[in-house]
């Protein structure tokens, strides 16, 4: 398989070749299939890809893999600092601390190993996963089942019998329950399968699949659109295979599409770096502020910006992305933005309407601090931390002064992110651990 890597924002030519004499390009055909994609997917405002010109596009916030035919476009996020692979295992760390993926830092040390693209990488997750399943036993369940059968077994659907087997009294119509491993779960599981021998250009995965297969030949074939989604129940016996079915319902649902485009067929793993930054970042603050009469709420308090004067009903709802509350009061807001700062720009490139935001939260929630988070990149003179610290003008707030701060996380080394947050909020003058001691 051709393999096109692209960072974040890239550009790459529109020309008669894919990656025709080591250019970044695609072909017209597959221009047009990236086009499709992106009017399919209603989550990408604004689409996957950007047309810089009419021979030119342009890679935005979305990472993963696009699959065309025999090639591939894959998209690493933007990682200053970082290689390709590092980057990638630094994606996979995010979204395993996202719960979107059950993957433990031994798989992950153990990929870092195999130079895979990301597609790949996830397909081996889900081989491995299943194996590990497979080899603790297939869950068997009871079935209902009916059927004409030349013998009498279970019930005797009397109704059916008399209609159907009129003239044939020596079929009976039953009703029975069978002991058998085609239940809706394990049909999922091989239809992921199978949908991914044909995805995957990798050997090694493409043998471990077909494997899998044979594995489960006692499991019907079943179209990924004809599958009992809502068939799927956990209890002690199957809960082990809850990891599995997220990860079959990303491949066959949520997260991906199949592309078009004449006789290119094709297949797309995509997720949008805005909101799984926001995830991580939330998850990671979660924890490392949580303590004994503090709380951290992520995507809350809802608190509506406006009011309707006819009606009294709230409009403009807001959701800060993460809130630090003291005996149920906002102390402090952080905002997420996964968007680079430009120290060439004026006041590092902000936008004017995340300004906006914030000071609707500061007044809303009438909190004093307010940060903006955003990844660091090299761009930023100096390292990650604080990097600017804004008086809110013409404020009313019982606090005195209001801030909003400007600060990034270096994202090359995880581990470092949660003293990275700690370290923001304590040198803008917030403490997370103990009670914030406001102006009166």
């Amino acid at each position: 398989m051709s393999l096109l890597t692209l960072r974040e924002h890239d550009t790459f030519a529109i020309g008669d070749a894919f990656c025709a004499e080591g250019r970044k390009s695609v072909t017209h055909e597959q221009a047009v299939a990236l086009d499709r994609l992106s009017k399919r997917l209603a989550s990408a405002k604004g689409g996957l890809f950007t047309h810089a010109n009419h021979t030119t596009l342009k890679a935005r916030q979305y990472v993963g893999v696009v699959q065309l035919g025999a090639e591939a476009i894959e998209v690493i996020p933007k990682i200053d600092g970082l290689n390709d692979l590092g980057a990638r295992i630094n994606l996979f760390r995010m979204l395993a601390r996202t719960r979107r993926l059950e993957i433990h830092e031994a798989d992950i040390a153990r990929l870092a190993a195999q130079n895979l693209n990301i597609l790949e990488i996830f397909i081996r997750l889900f081989c491995d996963k299943l194996f590990a399943e497979v080899h603790r036993g297939l869950v068997s369940r009871y079935e209902r089942h009916a059927d004409n059968l030349p013998t009498l077994r279970g019930k005797l659907l009397t109704g059916l019998q008399a209609t159907l087997n009129a003239f044939q009294p020596e079929r009976f119509q039953c009703e029975f329950d069978e002991f058998t491993i085609d239940t809706p779960l394990n049909r999922v599981l091989k239809t992921t399968v199978r949908f991914l021998r044909r995805v995957t250009r990798h050997s090694d995965n493409a043998r471990r699949l077909a494997e899998l297969d044979f594995t489960l030949e006692g499991v019907r074939d079943v179209a990924a659109a004809a599958l009992e989604w809502h068939r799927l129940h956990f209890d002690r016996a199957n809960r082990r295979y809850e990891p599995l079915l997220s990860m079959a319902r990303m491949i066959l649902q949520n997260r991906t599409q199949d592309v078009t485009a004449g006789d290119l067929d094709g297949f797309s793993l995509l997720f949008d770096m805005n909101e799984l930054f926001e995830e991580y970042i939330g998850e990671v603050a979660r924890a490392a502020f949580t303590t004994k009469g503090w709380q951290v709420v992520l995507q809350g308090p809802s608190h509506a910006l406006l009011q309707d004067a006819g009606t009294g009903a709230g409009v403009f709802q807001t959701k800060p992305d993460i809130t630090g509350l003291r005996d149920r009061k906002p102390v402090w807001i952080i905002d997420t933005k996964w968007k680079r700062l430009d120290e060439d720009e004026r006041n590092q490139g902000i936008a004017q309407a995340d300004v906006y935001q914030m000071l609707g939260y500061a007044h809303r929630y009438d909190v004093r601090d307010v940060v903006l988070l955003y990844p660091h990149q090299a761009g930023i003179d100096g390292e990650a931390g604080l990097q600017r610290r804004f008086r809110i003008l013409g404020g009313g707030s019982a606090h005195g002064e209001q801030f909003i701060h400007v600060a990034s996380v270096d994202l090359r080394d995880l581990r470092s992110v949660p003293d990275q947050l700690r370290s923001i909020l304590e040198v803008a003058g917030i403490n997370p651990v103990q009670p914030v001691e406001l102006a009166a």
